[in-house]
């Protein structure tokens, strides 16, 4: 059975607890936070930050837990499994955030003149395998904010180098769509260094090299138009790249090594829309085959690609949120830490604390679905069943 319980914490807030016979109690504990600035520096630079000694990460088995940390507002995260810690999009307050899931501490960067910006949002982080590197957009909040009436304004991609915690370059996008196109929320790496961000409003592919040189118009639509909703999360397997169209809610491949990207619908059977999705992701653990999309009402959408090539895809059912958490709450992302599974959440409609550009939480609760992403490779549950798969027991 399933309880939920509220606990009342200082300044009126109120920390989520949930539980369920599988699952370990989400117990409530103070995060170590730690900020800083941005810094720039050159590739080749000495490290600070090394990988483990076994050249592997310790098991991690926390279960579900909770980030505290006051407006942190996280709209993506992603896995970096060689330093073994979690690179975090912190949206309203336009920061980076670097966690250690071990240790339960968290590092912010915060960028001088743009966080805690109203006109700015950090959405799309991601590490890049190949480098050791991590991206992270730097960009205008309003196109999300207007769905795509209003898009003017700088969007930076920017370039971390984790191991001595400096940026090795930052390019600013509008410089290149001219104000035509923006919206940009995610982005994926390739194995020769290429990084590709992706934009919403309309559809677009941006491509930056190895060493940040410029950016290429690498996919537009035939026509522009800002106020279509479409490509919100990218993905990456060889070379293969995979984008979700959150306006239509299908799936589209590119060939990474193409000069210039040429969508190719990829059918998933059965047809079932995938609509209001935001980011994708292809989990580490099972090589390429496995999407986890995030819908942001509904719940996380999991597909498979048997060989990993994205040509077709099976629709293998919808892990929804557990009943319970605080009004308004969207899934965002998911991202995989250690060898586990979890829901990226967001709440978008809080209203802003006065003086502030995001609202009052302090908790954010991180929710397990290793079990539940597992039973849906191992059973594909019937129709209309994957609520039941996912918290019944």
């Amino acid at each position: 059975m399933r309880t939920v319980s509220l606990t009342q914490v200082a300044g009126g807030l109120l920390l989520l607890a949930t539980s369920r016979a599988q699952a370990a109690t989400l117990q409530p504990r103070d995060t170590k936070i730690s900020f800083s600035t941005e810094v720039f520096g050159t590739a080749g630079e000495p490290a600070i930050y090394t990988p483990p000694p076994s050249g592997r990460c310790p098991p991690f088995n926390r279960g579900a837990f909770a980030i505290d940390a006051y407006q942190l507002y996280p709209e993506n995260m992603d896995w970096d499994s060689k330093l073994c810690q979690v690179y975090i999009g912190i949206l309203f307050n336009a920061s980076f955030g670097i966690y250690d899931p071990y240790a339960d501490a968290l590092s912010v960067i915060e960028f001088p003149g743009y966080t805690r910006n109203s006109a700015f949002h950090v959405g799309g982080v991601a590490v890049d395998p190949y480098s050791g590197h991590a991206s992270v957009i730097l960009g205008q909040g309003n196109a999300f904010n207007t769905a795509g009436a209003q898009i003017g304004g700088d969007n930076f991609f920017k370039k971390f180098d984790p191991r001595t915690r400096k940026f090795l370059w930052s390019l600013n996008a509008t410089a290149v769509s001219q104000g035509r196109y923006g919206g940009f929320n995610d982005v994926t790496h390739d194995v020769h260094g290429n990084s590709f961000f992706v934009g919403t409003f309309p559809s677009s592919i941006l491509k930056v090299g190895p060493t940040g040189a410029a950016i290429e118009e690498w996919y537009l639509p035939a026509t522009i138009d800002h106020t279509i909703r479409g490509y919100s999360g990218i993905a990456l397997v060889g070379n293969t790249i995979v984008v979700l169209d959150s306006g239509t809610g299908q799936l589209f491949r590119f060939d990474a090594t193409a000069a210039k990207g040429t969508p190719i619908p990829v059918p998933h059977t059965p047809n079932t829309p995938i609509p209001g999705g935001d980011s994708i992701r292809l989990p580490p653990k099972f090589g390429g085959r496995i999407m986890l999309v995030a819908d942001h009402v509904r719940g996380v959408a999991v597909l498979r690609s048997k060989d990993a090539s994205w040509t077709e895809a099976e629709y293998l059912g919808l892990i929804p949120n557990p009943p319970g958490l605080p009004a308004g709450v969207l899934i965002v992302s998911t991202t995989q830490i250690g060898d586990k599974l979890y829901i990226v959440n967001d709440w978008f409609a809080d209203p802003w604390v006065p003086g502030t550009v995001a609202g009052n939480k302090t908790t954010f609760p991180m929710i397990e679905i290793t079990n539940q992403v597992n039973a849906l490779l191992c059973n594909r549950p019937k129709k209309k069943r994957s609520a039941e798969l996912a918290w019944s027991g």
